[in-house]
């Protein structure tokens, strides 16, 4: 699906529909053994320490669901052998797009989604009813990020297009989709380009792959993406980058959001610290450590081509975490939902807030630094 109207509108008209398909890839996912899903159970007995005072909680029943968007994550996890022995189940649907994460969140399909790490400030905004002052029903508590990737997140536009800056880009058929840090770009891009929503046309894809294939097949005059999907048109000389996360000052993160009542749930909350900090080493110590590991599983299990498994190691290879409790965060964040309320991109610029649909909880978890 694709569309030229605005997003919040687009995502409340197709909230039903977006819903039921990412429901069906939950079940989907999670219904099988193999596949999309992945799973551990502890060999060792099934109690954890959920940081509540330091008492003990059995993990034995607690069942962990955490959407990612692409096939590669749960492949990873598993050669990696760091989720082996967990306390707890867990399963990791595989369901595109940021949207579909959001639907099976709020459907409770699932306990944790993968968007971008200004999602949770977009849906406030976005909400067709303000969300309740003392409890938003989800809240970002985690933001994984690549400060120094080669190769970060990016607007590229086509050689034929003439196009050579974000100036260039007005009444250019742009595409993007809509809830992470593709969206995040978009917005800030328009924004430094001088651009109202009616000087451009937007048009909005389900996931960052839909988006880079209308790209790659001619339909688009410019995209943001990430580099490894459009590498080959990149590579020929057929289109260039006028802009990327670093020139246009925004985090480009992944975002991870949780339900607000799981975060609640002593034995869940548990789950989700030893989850992510087993995440952590995933990311700090063994990817920077296991190249030739990493690009076999994209290769061999996900089907990508050896120069493209080797870009995304190299990007993967400076994943670590964002501290939420840092000041510059909520201001990153409160600047990019005002950029897209100003142009006509979001219903309202609701300020987003630590404890409401941030969360510090997992801080010294993901980071070693609380506060």
């Amino acid at each position: 699906m694709i569309s030229n109207r605005k997003p919040w509108r687009l995502i409340r008209r197709a909230s039903a529909a977006a819903t039921t398909v990412a429901l069906a890839a939950v079940v989907a996912a999670c219904g099988s053994s193999g596949g999309s899903t992945a799973s551990g159970a502890s060999s060792t007995g099934a109690r954890a320490t959920g940081g509540s005072g330091g008492s003990s909680l059995d993990l034995s029943g607690v069942t962990l669901k955490v959407g990612y968007q692409t096939a590669d994550f749960p492949a990873l996890l598993k050669a990696s052998g760091l989720f082996e022995d967990t306390p707890y189940k867990f399963q990791i649907p595989v369901i595109a797009g940021p949207a579909n994460q959001l639907a099976a969140l709020y459907g409770k399909q699932i306990d944790v989604g993968q968007t971008g790490e200004n999602t949770a400030a977009f849906e406030a905004a976005n909400s067709a009813t303000p969300w309740p002052a003392d409890g938003a029903p989800i809240q970002g508590f985690a933001v994984t990020w690549t400060p120094q990737a080669p190769y970060p997140a990016a607007v590229y536009v086509t050689k034929k297009s003439g196009i050579t800056s974000l100036a260039g880009l007005r009444g250019k058929k742009i595409g993007f989709n809509y809830g992470g840090n593709i969206y995040a770009e978009y917005v800030i891009a328009l924004q430094k380009g001088g651009f109202a929503l009616k000087d451009v046309q937007g048009v909005q894809f389900p996931s960052n792959q839909a988006a880079a294939n209308a790209f790659l097949a001619g339909s688009l005059d410019a995209v943001v993406t990430s580099y490894s999907i459009v590498k080959k048109l990149v590579d020929s000389g057929d289109a260039i980058k006028i802009a990327d996360n670093n020139t246009l000052g925004i985090i480009g993160g992944s975002g991870w959001i949780a339900r607000t009542d799981a975060l609640k749930d002593p034995a869940k909350l548990a789950a989700i610290k030893d989850f992510y900090g087993r995440l952590r080493t995933f990311y700090e110590k063994w990817i920077p450590t296991h190249e030739a590991d990493y690009e076999k599983v994209l290769v061999s299990q996900v089907g990508q081509r050896p120069d493209v498994a080797k870009v995304n190691w190299e990007n993967a290879r400076h994943s670590t975490f964002y501290r939420i409790g840092d000041p510059k965060f909520l201001q990153i964040q409160q600047a990019t939902v005002d950029a897209a309320f100003g142009y006509g991109g979001l219903k309202t610029n609701v300020r987003s807030r630590l404890g409401w649909n941030y969360s510090t909880v997992l801080d010294g978890v993901t980071t070693g630094t609380t506060g």
